[in-house]
């Protein structure tokens, strides 16, 4: 087709240089293209990998009252992904997807225990159903719900170990968009909460959860074939300037309780989920149309509790919590690749604080107050047009402190806190 138009322009271009302009006024006539959207219909698979960050219920039998604790763990994960979607309309897109993540969160949390980890997750595999919404042809976000089955093992009387698994209830948000042929991209954010606790034979239970943020490539089969569906093909999205937002925040944190003096009494880290808020501003430049860097500042409202159910008094009715994380903020420097003109994937990177607050309440002598820690941050994403002025992004991010806050309790500096937290999120931004 291609060739044929050239060959046709070149001899119209002739024609017109010698027949005069009343002829080329009469035969000039635009070219029509028919914009061709790519087909979301069929099988696919991939691989992905990201961070978990995870909780492990367990109550320990104590005089008067049983001890329950939230302890926490992160560590990298990776796996693979395949699944069926249907298009049945023009924007959506509905299907089943398999998928099996690879992790290691060896929940070790009483240093001067025999048995550390006292529990394990080692992997997941899930299936759930997705439906999503195609805000560009080439540019699907969606919400997945299903069924997955946590692989784990726990200690078992004093030196012995069990292994098993626990059902689950797996529901998430992502977005993925097209990078070239059959190949896309994805950002998502998935929460794995078990369904029943995992007993072992001498009774000890263990409740795990815990949320995952990754990463994936996926291969479509026959996409390149093109929609059923009729599309127009979405507003070009000028990836410069000054822009500004606001998101919401789904979080896991953790944060150590250490003592200093005596490290086999340290407990924890304990484990924190919470629901927050943020907004952000940034300018960003573009380079040759496909290529993006870009600055950004945001600051988050957090509020993640930390307990220790094991209190610090003997005090009857003494408070558990002992920490809050009240806020993050951060200034990133972000790069990102234009994949369509409307829908841009990026990492960002920088400088982070970390605001927690240590409850005076918990510790002797009134020790406690509130301090800023260093941190650092990074963190993916996509970003799509829902307009020419407006966007909307899905992205997961990492805080962790890089600077801790000393304590005094029974002694002077006796105490330090150092939290993390990983958070899924979901954003709008307007672009001056």
């Amino acid at each position: 087709m291609l060739r044929f138009l050239s060959i046709a322009l070149a001899a119209g271009t002739a024609i017109l240089s010698t027949a005069g302009p009343s002829l080329a006024a009469d035969m000039a006539a635009p070219v029509e293209t028919t914009y061709q959207a790519p087909n979301w219909t069929g099988f696919y698979v991939g691989v992905h990998g990201g961070i978990a960050s995870g909780s492990l219920g367990y109550v320990l039998p104590s005089f008067p009252t049983d001890l329950d604790y939230s302890f926490s763990d992160e560590d990298a994960v990776y796996g693979v992904h395949g699944g069926f979607d249907y298009q049945f309309a023009s924007r959506w897109v509905a299907g089943l997807e398999l998928d099996y993540t690879k992790m290691s969160l060896p929940f070790s949390p009483f240093n001067g225990g025999l048995n550390n980890p006292i529990a394990k997750v080692k992997s997941t595999y899930s299936i759930t159903g997705r439906v999503g919404y195609l805000v560009t042809p080439e540019t699907l976000f969606y919400g997945r719900l299903g069924y997955a089955s946590i692989s784990m093992e726990a200690e078992e009387g004093f030196t012995g170990t069990a292994s098993g698994s626990v059902g689950a209830t797996k529901a998430g948000i992502g977005a993925e968009t097209f990078l070239f042929d059959n190949v896309t991209a994805r950002i998502e954010a998935n929460y794995v909460d078990a369904s029943k606790e995992f007993v072992t034979a001498d009774s000890q239970a263990f409740d795990p959860k815990y949320l995952v943020v990754n990463a994936g490539l996926s291969y479509r089969f026959g996409a390149k074939n093109g929609s059923a569906h009729a599309a127009e093909p979405a507003p070009t999205m000028q990836f410069s300037g000054f822009y500004a937002g606001g998101f919401g925040a789904f979080s896991f944190g953790q944060s150590t309780l250490e003592v200093i003096d005596n490290p086999v009494a340290t407990t924890g880290p304990f484990a924190s989920d919470a629901l927050g808020f943020g907004g952000f501003v940034g300018y960003d430049f573009l380079i040759n149309d496909i290529f993006v860097v870009g600055a950004e500042a945001e600051a988050a409202y957090v509020n993640a509790k930390f307990e220790d159910p094991s209190m610090n008094s003997f005090a009857t009715g003494a408070t558990t919590l002992f920490g809050t994380l009240k806020a993050t903020y951060a200034i990133s420097a972000r790069v990102g690749f234009v994949a369509t003109p409307s829908t841009l994937v990026y990492a960002k990177g920088g400088f982070a604080g970390m605001v927690m607050n240590a409850n005076e309440d918990f510790f002797a002598l009134e020790n406690g107050g509130t301090k800023t820690l260093s941190a650092y941050q990074v963190g993916a994403g996509i970003e799509s047009a829902l307009s020419e002025k407006l966007t909307l992004r899905i992205e997961g991010v990492y805080t962790k402190a890089t600077d801790e806050m000393i304590l005094g309790n029974s002694q002077t500096e006796q105490v330090s806190i150092k939290p993390s937290l990983l958070s899924g999120r979901i954003g709008l931004a307007y672009r001056f």
